[in-house]
Formats: C-alpha cells, sequence, structure tokens
C-alpha cells in the first residue's frame, strides 16, 4: 500500500521547540480524529537524539497520557524475546547472515574455499580471493536489509525477481563468475529471509495507531527508515491507522522577522577551512553562553579529516565535545599496539618493525619478569633508545636475526648457525638493550610459532595474540581504555572461551578458519577498519555536538556550521563501486547514490531553514580548484533566501618583529659544560666550526642513523680494519717466516673469519657485500705487497687499534684529557735509536688525502694522533691508503712540529672555551656540507653582512 506523507513545516522563525511542540498538538488531533487509545499508539522517530525533545514536547502542549515515543530498532529489540528463527534451508549449509561483518565473511569464506574450485582461486589469487568475498558478503547484507522491511509474505516475490533480473541459469558470458556469486549470495539471503528475521516481530504489532516520523521524503533502502515505513505499510493494510509526518523546511510566517539567517565563508585551503570552522563554533558557543542558550553548537560531519582537525582546535579551546561521529578504530593507538605487535612478530620482521612495537607506549616492562625483567634504574624509553642507537650504528636489519649470547668462538662457526652474532668488546651491545631484546623475543614467542606453522586457526591466532599482550603488559592497558576494550570486543577475545555467552558459535567457527600469517594481519586490519570508535559523551552538558547531517535535522541547535560546503562533499553523487552496479540495484530496489543524495538533499534543506547555520567551503583542494557547492544557490532560489556573506570571527594576533641574531653559545655561565675529554674528531670539529663542536660535543647531539639495506664504504672500513687486526694477530704468533703467497693465504682466510664473524656472509648481508668481496685477492696482494716491502725498511707491527690517552695541563686550573685510538703502530730501529710510526688505515678518496699532508698544519688527525704518543719516542706518521689498485702510504712532512702546534692551539682553544668565548658557525665548503649540525646554527639563513651587522 503506497501511503503519501503529509508535510511538517518547520517555519524558519519558529524554533525546535516550537515546532515540536505543533507536531505534539496536531498528532493528538489526529489520534483523537482517529478515535485511538493514545495509550496503545505507536510512535517512531527516525534518531534517538529527538526522542527527549518529543516526549517533552508531548507533555507540555497535549499534557496527559504520553504515548510510545520510540525508534524502530529500539522497539524491535523489545520484541526480541518472541521471535525465533526456522530451520534454515540452504544448499550451502551455511548458518544464516548475522549481519555482522567479520562472522559473516568467516562464514563466505569457509563456505566457498571448501569447494575445489575456490580452493584453487584462494591459492592462486589469495588478493583476488579475498576481494570476492568482501562482494559476496556486502550484496548478502545488502538484500538481507532490503528484505528486512518487507512482510515475510512478500518475500518469495521478491526473490524471484531478484534471481529474474540476476539472470540466474542464463548462459555465463563475461563476468559470468561474478553473477554466479551473486546469485549464491542472494540464495544466502533468501535462505535466511525465509528463516526469518530479527525484525519480523514488528509486522505482527497491533498498536491502536502508528505515526511515522521522518526527516524529508526520500527514503534510502536498506536503512532504519525503510524498515519503518515498511512496517507502516504493512499495519495499513491490517486496517491500522497510520500517518506519515514528513518534515521539511516551511516558508517564511509573514509579519515575523527571520532570525539569523544562513551565511557562507569562503576558505583558501583546508586548514584555512579548518580554522575558520573551529573559530565560527567558538564564536557561536561563546554567543550562546552569552545570551543564556541551553542549546549546542552543531559541528556538521561532512569531511571526516577536516573535522578532526576542528575537533583538535576545539579541544585546544576547552570546548566541551560530544562527538556522534566517531573515527575508525584502526586509526586509534589502540589498534596500533595490536597490528605493530603483529608485524614486529613476524620471524622476518625489520628492526624498524620492532622499535615502532616498542614505541608504542602501551608496553609493561616490569621488573618482576622473571630473567629478562626490567633492571633497576633502567626505564623502558632508555632501553629501546640504547637499542635502536646500537643497531642503528651497526646495520642491522633484521629484528630476530640475532644472537645477544655469549660469543661463539670462530672455529665453532658453521652455516648453520641461523643468526648473526652481534659485535664483542666496545662494539657489543648495551646491557639494557640486550636484555630488553630477549624481553621481547619472549613476547613475541607464542606468534612466532605461529608465523612458521602451518595456516593455523584463526582461534590459535587470537589466544597466541592474547598472551602476546598480556607478556607485554599491554592486555590491562587495552582494557583500561575505551579504544582499546573495542578493539578486544571487536576481534573476539572474550568469546575464546567457549563457556561466555556467543561463545560456543564463534569457537567453532574461529577452529575450523584457518589463515597464515599474512592472512591474519589482514583480518585484524579489516576487522579494525570496520568499526567506529566513538567516545563516550562528557559528563555535563556538551558545548559541541559533532553528528552527520542525518542526525541533525529535527534537533534544537543554537547555531549550526557547516565545513566542507563544497562541490566534492555536499551534493556530490556518490559513485558505485563493487560488483553490484547502480543499474542492477535500481532494478532490484536497492539504494542508489541518486537515492542516497535525496535524502541528503532533504536534511540539508531541512538544516538551512535553522537559524544560525554557517556554510564554510575551499576554494581549492591541493592544486585542485574547488566550487562552492550548487545546493546552496539551489536552495536559496527555492527558498527566496539569499545566503549572505559571514564575517572572519578570528582573533587577530599583533606580533612584533624580533629579529633573532646568529647563534653565539658560550659556555660563561655553564663552565661544567665543557668536556673534559677531547678526540681528534671533536677537536676537528672545533677548528672547522666552533658551533658543531658546541652541538656535537658540548649539547652530545647526533644525527640517527637510517636503518637501510646494504653495505656503504664505511661499512667496508670497519671491516677491513678488524680484518687486519686479525690477519696480524695470527701472522705475529707463527715461528717460521712466511712467504708471499703464504701472506696472501693467511690474508684471505682471515677475511673470510671475520665475514662469518660479522654475518656478512648471511642470506640478508650476502648479496651487499658481493662487490667488496670480488676484489678480495686484488686487495689481499695489494696489501702484501706494500707490507713487505714496508718490511724490508727495517719496520714491524708494534701495536694495533691501541687505546692511547693523554693529559694535557692547560694551567693551574684547568686541563683536558686527549683520547684516541690509533689504527696501528711500527717500529724499526735505525742509527743506534728507535723510532716508532703512526699508521692511520684511509679507504676514502686518496686525492683527499694528499691534500691534508700537502697542508701538515691543517691537518688534525695524524699530529693528534702523534701528540698522543709516549713523549720520548722519535714518532713519524702516515696514512695507509687501502685500494685493490694499490696501497700507497702518505708520509706526514713533520708530525712532531705539527703535534706541537696542536697542543699549544688546543691548550689556547681551552682557554678561550673556559673564559667564556662565543662559539660561532664560521664552517665553509665541505665542513657544512657533510655537518650532522647543519640548520642548529641558522648559517644558511644569514649573509655576510647581517652577521657582521
Amino acid at each position: 500500500m503506497t501511503i503519501q506523507p503529509s508535510p511538517w513545516f518547520w517555519a524558519p522563525q519558529s524554533s525546535a521547540q516550537t515546532c515540536w511542540q505543533e507536531w505534539a498538538a496536531e498528532t493528538s488531533a489526529w489520534l483523537k480524529a482517529q478515535q485511538a487509545d493514545v495509550r496503545d499508539a505507536l510512535i517512531v522517530l527516525p534518531v534517538g537524539a529527538v526522542l527527549s525533545q518529543a516526549r517533552q514536547a508531548w507533555a507540555a502542549a497535549v499534557g496527559g497520557w504520553v504515548p510510545r515515543i520510540d525508534t524502530i530498532a529500539a522497539v524491535s529489540e523489545s520484541l526480541a524475546w518472541s521471535w525465533a528463527p526456522e530451520p534454515m534451508q540452504s544448499e550451502a549449509g551455511l548458518p544464516p547472515v548475522t549481519l555482522d561483518a567479520v562472522v559473516d565473511r568467516l562464514q563466505a569464506a569457509r563456505s566457498l574455499g571448501s569447494e575445489a574450485w575456490g580452493k584453487q582461486w584462494a591459492q592462486r589469487d589469495r588478493r583476488g580471493f579475498e576481494f570476492a568475498l568482501d562482494q559476496v558478503v556486502e550484496a548478502a547484507q545488502t538484500w538481507v536489509r532490503r528484505m528486512q522491511s518487507m512482510a515475510p509474505a512478500q518475500r518469495p516475490a521478491y526473490l524471484d525477481h531478484a534471481r529474474e533480473v540476476l539472470g540466474v541459469g542464463v548462459p555465463q558470458g563475461p563476468g559470468g563468475r561474478e553473477r554466479l556469486l551473486l546469485a549464491w549470495a542472494l540464495e544466502w539471503a533468501g535462505a535466511t529471509a525465509v528463516a526469518g528475521l530479527p525484525g519480523d516481530p514488528l509486522f505482527g504489532l497491533r498498536p491502536s495507531a502508528l505515526v511515522v516520523v521522518t526527516a524529508g521524503e526520500a527514503v534510502s533502502p536498506g536503512t532504519e527508515i525503510h524498515l519503518t515505513l515498511g512496517v507502516m505499510s504493512h499495519l495499513a493494510e491490517q486496517g491500522v491507522p497510520v500517518l506519515w509526518r514528513s518534515a521539511s523546511g516551511g516558508a517564511l510566517t509573514p509579519g515575523l522577522p527571520r532570525e539569523r539567517a544562513p551565511l557562507a565563508l569562503p576558505c583558501g585551503n583546508a586548514e584555512d577551512e579548518a580554522q575558520q570552522a573551529a573559530a565560527q563554533v567558538l564564536a557561536a558557543v561563546n554567543d550562546g553562553r552569552t545570551q543564556g542558550a541551553e542549546a549546542p553548537v552543531a559541528l556538521i560531519a561532512l569531511d571526516r579529516s577536516l573535522i578532526r582537525r576542528v575537533r583538535a582546535m576545539l579541544e585546544g579551546a576547552g570546548a566541551l565535545i560530544a562527538d556522534e561521529t566517531g573515527w575508525l578504530l584502526s586509526t586509534t593507538r589502540a589498534a596500533a599496539v595490536l597490528t605493530r605487535l603483529l608485524q614486529a612478530s613476524h620471524p622476518r620482521a625489520s628492526t624498524d618493525d620492532l622499535l615502532d612495537w616498542l614505541k608504542s607506549g602501551w608496553l609493561d616492562w616490569a621488573q618482576d619478569g622473571g630473567a629478562h625483567a626490567r633492571p633497576d634504574g633502567v626505564s623502558l624509553d632508555q632501553a629501546t633508545g640504547d637499542l635502536e642507537g646500537w643497531c642503528r650504528r651497526h646495520g642491522m636489519l633484521g629484528a630476530w636475526g640475532l644472537q645477544v649470547a655469549a660469543k661463539v668462538p670462530s672455529e665453532q662457526m658453521d652455516d648453520t648457525l641461523p643468526a648473526q652474532l652481534v659485535p664483542s668488546g666496545r662494539q657489543a651491545m648495551p646491557a639494557s638493550a640486550a636484555c630488553l631484546w630477549h624481553w621481547a623475543v619472549q613476547v613475541v614467542e607464542p606468534l612466532q610459532g605461529l608465523w612458521s606453522g602451518k595456516r593455523p586457526s584463526l582461534r590459535d591466532w587470537l589466544q597466541g595474540l592474547q598472551t602476546a599482550l598480556a607478556r607485554a603488559g599491554a592486555l590491562q592497558a587495552l582494557l583500561a581504555d575505551a579504544a582499546g576494550e573495542l578493539a578486544l570486543q571487536s576481534l573476539r577475545f572474550e568469546s575464546l572461551d567457549a563457556t561466555e555467552p556467543g561463545g560456543g558459535m564463534w569457537a567453532g567457527l574461529s577452529s575450523q578458519t584457518r589463515l597464515d600469517g599474512p592472512a591474519f594481519l589482514r583480518w585484524v586490519s579489516t576487522v579494525l577498519e570496520a568499526t567506529t570508535f566513538r567516545p563516550a559523551a562528557p559528563e555535563q552538558a556538551a558545548d559541541v555536538v559533532i553528528t552527520p547531517m542525518a542526525r541533525a535535522a529535527l534537533r534544537p541547535f543554537h547555531a549550526i556550521v557547516l565545513p566542507g560546503a563544497d562541490e566534492r562533499q555536499l551534493g556530490a553523487m556518490g559513485s558505485q563501486s563493487g560488483w553490484m552496479s547502480t543499474k542492477l540495484r535500481e532494478a532490484l530496489d536497492l539504494a542508489t547514490p541518486a537515492s542516497q543524495r535525496a535524502a541528503q538533499w532533504d536534511a540539508f534543506s531541512l538544516l538551512m531553514s535553522r537559524p544560525g547555520v554557517i556554510c564554510l567551503h575551499r576554494h581549492a583542494q591541493g592544486s585542485e580548484p574547488l566550487e562552492p557547492s550548487a545546493w546552496l544557490e539551489r536552495w536559496s532560489a527555492q527558498a527566496g533566501v539569499a545566503i549572505g556573506q559571514a564575517l572572519d570571527v578570528r582573533l587577530p594576533v599583533s606580533v612584533k618583529p624580533s629579529p633573532v641574531p646568529p647563534p653565539l653559545p658560550s659556555l660563561r655561565e655553564a663552565l661544567w659544560a665543557l668536556p673534559a675529554q677531547v678526540t681528534a674528531t671533536s677537536y676537528e670539529a672545533l677548528r672547522q666550526c666552533p658551533y658543531r663542536f658546541f652541538a656535537t660535543s658540548v649539547l652530545g647531539l647526533r644525527e640517527q642513523d637510517e636503518l637501510e639495506e646494504g653495505l656503504d664504504r664505511s661499512d667496508f672500513g670497519i671491516w677491513l680494519h678488524e680484518v687486519l687486526r686479525s690477519f696480524h694477530d695470527q701472522r705475529q704468533g707463527q715461528l717460521a717466516i712466511s712467504t708471499e703467497a703464504e701472506d696472501v693465504q693467511a690474508w684471505l682466510d682471515a677475511a673470510q673469519r671475520v665475514i662469518k664473524e660479522t654475518g656478512l656472509d648471511r642470506d640478508s648481508q650476502r648479496p651487499y657485500f658481493l662487490p667488496f668481496q670480488a676484489d678480495l685477492d686484488r686487495l689481499a696482494r695489494a696489501y702484501v705487497k706494500w707490507l713487505r716491502d714496508h718490511e724490508e725498511g727495517g719496520w714491524a707491527l708494534q701495536d694495533a687499534e691501541r687505546i692511547e690517552q693523554r693529559e694535557l695541563q692547560v694551567s693551574d686550573e684547568l686541563s683536558v684529557r686527549l683520547y684516541g685510538q690509533i689504527d696501528r703502530i711500527d717500529a724499526r730501529h735505525q742509527d743506534g735509536g728507535k723510532q716508532h710510526l703512526v699508521l692511520d688505515y684511509k679507504t676514502g678518496s686518496l686525492e683527499g688525502l694528499k691534500r691534508k699532508v700537502a697542508a701538515p698544519l691543517e691537518d688534525t688527525q695524524l699530529a693528534f694522533y702523534a701528540a698522543l704518543s709516549d713523549p720520548q719516542w722519535v714518532v713519524s706518521a702516515a696514512y695507509l691508503h687501502l685500494d685493490v689498485q694499490d696501497v700507497k702510504q702518505l708520509d706526514h712532512p713533520d708530525v712532531e712540529r705539527s703535534a706541537q702546534v696542536l697542543l699549544e692551539g688546543l691548550a689556547r682553544d681551552w682557554t678561550r672555551l673556559h673564559a667564556g668565548a662565543a662559539m660561532p658557525a664560521l664552517g665553509e665548503g665541505s665542513a657544512c656540507t657533510y655537518c650532522q649540525a647543519r640548520g642548529l646554527c641558522r648559517k644558511d639563513h644569514w649573509t655576510l653582512q647581517e652577521v657582521s651587522a
């Protein structure tokens, strides 16, 4: 039966309370005309947010007995006790469609995956099969919602019509597989509907009268309003008096002025629109407080990302917010804890994955956690920082490909060792980091076994995740957080125990569903993305209500701020994605972009009739220009009301210019910060640029290394230093003099030992080391040739990788300690005395080294190492450039004099720093190009003239 709506005009000059009271009086009069008992009458409203408004209006305008005023969902829930579904007749043997996307998807996956073609499809194209599952479940749920608004007797006819439209039984052509799966979804939905739906008791209601209230006449199929109209039509056929009141914006009442007509406010871009929207909301809140208005300000959510930005500004301003839209659960910190833990538990997880999880902020590394408990005085953040710094320094890319135990002797090394050994000695992992790493291994252990298993069940995955969260101390933190509790509920953690209500069905379904690691991670992400988190409303009356347009209609608000009123957000025709095309939806009377757009227009036109509406739109989205929504002009033409221009209500702030001079840090007031120790690197920084020394040595700032795959020249240099040390240690212990060929072989043997010790032969590093390994023979021969020529001159290795320290007394009250590690010290006896040669290995540019020794007083490194040597020595110094073409020794012409000049300069510099001398940014050229502190000094922002001024 077709029922025409009775218009309910909302006059622009009337408040929401007045409109509701007029409705109550008119409805009461209609009930009396129908001789309907008010006590047995049922009034159904579109949303629960207007229930109190309608009941109060009835009490104020009519008085006496108040009829039942409720939503269709609440009425259906109150009748749930009287309904039980009949046995479902499904050829696929599926349980009914539950309208729970998680459960229905698992049921469809189990059914389709049990077919031979489905199993082959899933093995051949896992992503394609999962996309098809999404389409099947969406189609089945769409049909169930559509048939829910029909009386049970009408559903078989609809199913026959749907089968005819889908062409069931027609020979298949292009898109045949998609049509077959849609037909399967239709039969699944049809069997569910025929067996009975939870809303079926609604069609058995027999109130004395039924009144339905909607915001506009346009109704999208499959919604609660559509169900309400379906029940109304059925009751009308059964002789129940029915009334459909459709609210719409009314015309101006003659003689009454319109209060606060709609305004529009153009904005520059998204950030400007967010600022303007927040300012308009705050201005409206302040205006309402001034006038004593009890109604809040509505912020209409059209653009979710924009609204989140506006919400952050409003919270910063101290406004009380009730958010009825919320945001995706997957964007919350609680969801990040779950997904990061799963990613970090992968046996091949990267170090970045591990660090992301450790930094999630929801972990509790307890001090009573057994063998790997948190040490006293060590925090989780501190240990994570130590672990990150060590991994970045050593280029450790794999989170779990390490052996942080005691060092394995080189003779026991073999290819069966599955992990990469960490360095020992000065390069060893800090104790706090090693303890944290072992604790993390213990936490992820329940999940790592599942990653390597053969498609464990979903139940096993969830139990493993629950155990890992408990070990990490994050489970209790999640339960104490609103979003965390919702995340655990969405993943059905409470149903893991079959004794819980509903746990039996879920236990069976989750036990039969098999997922590998990537599939489980995608399943978790899908569940979190399909769930919306809505924060709890404040206990006090909210200043601002964030709500969608459909829920804002019919409610009292002091003002309505509508950002996003541009051509892309307001009134744009949405596109229909998926297998169910717009044409198919129209033929089957399903929701289409056009029907959804019509419902949005009704809600928009009703909102525009309210006082204090401000529509904001931006001129551009990035580089794409945007026009205001055509609906603004359309409404203005239909209502005969011009939309005015809103003012920018942001408060201007005047800031006086305050030029900042170039930084000139000084230790005059902080002499304690003057380093007590200096190295060759730090003193070279002081000589090149005092500000660089201040940033790196005084403040201790360091640029964080990146965890990148591959090896660079610095990694090769570190490895080569260790090879040379190992080679000479073994060579020094030989009793017989070796030949050149034996030395080359010994060098190559030492190289292979170091390759294994450092893990460069592992799968993760071997490909990147191959370019260096290809030249090992040539490098060995070049080095041995230089070494034998060097030894013919009487030189012999005395020490390698030697740490030296020397105290320099600058004055009676001031001293500084020189510290350095010398790569190599050789010695020889000549002319009745002993000479020493300091060698520093280099693998970089040969030309750069030549420029250094050409200006000996400018070279810091060799002079510094010479100054560290025993003052009684006759010392010389040289760079040893190591290259596969040739190994060259570049001698310093007069290193003893350079060392003396360096010590004198160091004493002067330290005296000046102690006296409070400024440390300006004086670096030039390459000193700035490769400076870690570049940008802090602001040198690039000042000209020489400005600095001089």
